[in-house]
């Protein structure tokens, strides 16, 4: 694999990492009810379908990041290989991320103008889910950014 593209790979990697990580951790230490209690405004049905969205994601970027291992293994890879599991990254983590099918959140494209965050939420869910959110969006633009070329 030439260099080029094992650096690629490893950034790649390591933002999925860093998603996956950040998820998980707010799944596993943050309850529905713990979001309630700091926004007793937001509807219980929203707040299900964010975490729903967030495990998805979850699993998504956990999925890409073993399929990225493999391809940093390898030595010798063909280019429509690469193509494939990067695809794969797009669609199932970077397109779900900025367009939830669910239409939980919606991105805001002239947010970077406006030094915020780029995801607006349908309601109001609460500082914890902000929270996580700014967290995981620059990892998040960042694979947007590297999966660009593929021109999908």
């Amino acid at each position: 694999m030439d260099t080029q593209l094992r650096s690629q790979a490893e950034l790649i990697n390591d933002h999925l990492e860093i998603i996956e990580d950040e998820l998980n951790d707010f799944l596993d230490f943050t309850s529905i009810d713990k979001v309630l209690d700091s926004n007793h405004q937001v509807p219980i049905d929203y707040i299900q379908n964010i975490f729903r969205e967030f495990r998805y994601l979850a699993v998504y970027c956990g999925e890409g990041k073993r399929a990225i291992t493999k391809l940093i293994q390898t030595d010798q890879l063909e280019q429509n290989y690469v193509d494939r599991v990067y695809k794969g990254i797009y669609y199932k983590c970077v397109i779900e991320y900025f367009s939830p099918k669910d239409e939980i959140w919606t991105e805001d494209s002239r947010a970077s103008y406006r030094n915020k965050c780029s995801i607006d939420f349908r309601d109001d869910p609460g500082e914890i889910i902000e929270q996580t959110m700014k967290k995981v969006e620059p990892s998040f633009h960042e694979l947007r950014e590297q999966l660009d070329y593929l021109d999908l």
